[in-house]
């Protein structure tokens, strides 16, 4: 057992030590991404990329931080956005604000591989090379290794931004190459569709890019049958009716505010995904209730997306997370209010920044780095396969004095 008395007193002393570096964090939950969104950006700077609201025509954003964006697919079924920047790729978990998380270098054949469109199909993630040898790639998440899956028949194709159509598998692709020449014998800029289901692939110019467009990076494929064209600058966000072959004569607009290089888009349809099972009772709190725990993300260690969330707490109240291989119940440890839903080793998340405050909601939350685990011996990484327990320790006041309290325990399996 690693949880005792000592320990209670280091939480009240980390409390106290991290007032001040608390006090410049901006506290409070991830809010979840609204559903069936278009999500877009450019490498002008580290927050520049927005969700589009389709049906308001306005954009907000960033929906993530810390990355350059050069491709931009989402998986659904991780619930993650993976960015490409360069020969990088990162992750970014479902929801407003998350930060990304760099997965390595993009390689093929053991040489760097720059990718400048991404998108994912049937749990599979895709990209494009636009130079050298150019065509559409398939990537192992885990290794970051690529297989060439498809080559180009005429190099002089600029295909950048790609996204897939769900209901046809359709992969559709923004072509910038001038001098471009599909198989059919159609040329110049456009729109191209890649049908990866034919034995040869079919490739075919279908749609030419609007009028004096010629830069275009990024595309995302709205299920309703809309592709939208994402240049890298404050523009249009043109967008294309397949069924019809017309451009919206009034598309909303891009919210770049500068001019970048690289652009990309994709659409979601989906929120963040609730990850792990309840269990364990928490004991009432000063609030009258109990915290409860909560995590959303995936369950998919390679995705590196789980955010953990605790509410019902007093307000501002300092708090922080642990965890454990091991599920428990320990009532007062301590000399605690509350019951510790843990036991065996007990990792604690006293990092820069992960000490958290409250404030006037009641709830903290914290960004898990699956490779750096807390342990009581040092990190580790989590693996598939594994089951990690939590929950949430925080300050507490009974009649006016100073205890503390715990969370219920919220167990999560991983992939």
């Amino acid at each position: 057992m690693i949880v005792h008395g000592a320990q209670f007193e280091l939480f009240r002393a980390h409390s106290h030590d991290m007032l001040r570096p608390l006090s410049l964090l901006a506290l409070g939950t991830l809010v979840p991404a609204a559903s069936a969104q278009v999500f877009y950006g450019s490498d002008g700077s580290l927050v520049d990329n927005w969700r589009l609201d389709v049906a308001t025509g306005l954009s907000g954003g960033p929906e993530f931080t810390g990355v350059f964006v050069s491709g931009l697919a989402d998986e659904d079924a991780a619930q993650v956005y993976y960015i490409a920047t360069g020969a990088s790729l990162s992750t970014a978990q479902y929801g407003a604000g998350s930060a990304a998380t760099l997965l390595g270098i993009t390689t093929y054949l053991g040489v760097n591989r720059p990718l400048t469109g991404l998108a994912a199909q049937g749990g599979v993630l895709y990209g494009t090379h636009n130079s050298g040898l150019e065509g559409l790639f398939a990537i192992d998440v885990v290794t970051l290794t690529t297989m060439l899956t498809y080559t180009f028949p005429d190099q002089e194709i600029a295909l950048e931004g790609v996204d897939f159509d769900p209901a046809t598998g359709l992969l559709y692709g923004a072509n910038d190459g001038g001098a471009y020449v599909d198989p059919t014998g159609a040329w110049g800029r456009g729109i191209v569709t890649l049908d990866l289901g034919q034995t040869p692939v079919l490739e075919r110019l279908v749609f030419p890019y609007p009028a004096g467009r010629t830069d275009i990076d990024g595309l995302a494929f709205d299920p309703a049958g809309i592709v939208y064209l994402i240049e890298d600058e404050a523009s249009p966000l043109n967008r294309l009716d397949v069924a019809t072959g017309v451009y919206d004569p009034n598309p909303p607009l891009n919210a770049a505010t500068g001019v970048a290089v690289f652009s990309a888009g994709t659409y979601t349809t989906g929120g963040p995904v609730t990850l792990g099972t309840s269990y364990c009772t928490a004991a009432v709190n000063s609030t009258g209730g109990t915290a409860s725990m909560a995590a959303t993300g995936s369950a998919v260690t390679a995705a590196n997306s789980v955010t953990l969330t605790a509410d019902g707490l007093p307000n501002n109240a300092f708090g922080f997370f642990l965890t454990s291989r091991t599920q428990g119940f320990i009532a007062n440890p301590g000399g605690s209010q509350g019951n510790l839903c843990l036991s065996g080793s007990i990792g604690r998340y006293v990092g820069p920044g992960q000490i958290k405050n409250s404030g006037t909601t009641g709830s903290i939350s914290l960004a898990l780095n699956l490779s750096q685990q807390p342990t009581p011996t040092g990190f580790i990484a989590v693996q598939a396969g594994d089951t990690w327990n939590f929950t949430a320790w925080y300050r507490d006041a009974v009649a006016g004095a100073a205890t503390s309290n715990f969370a219920n325990g919220l167990s999560v399996a991983f992939q």
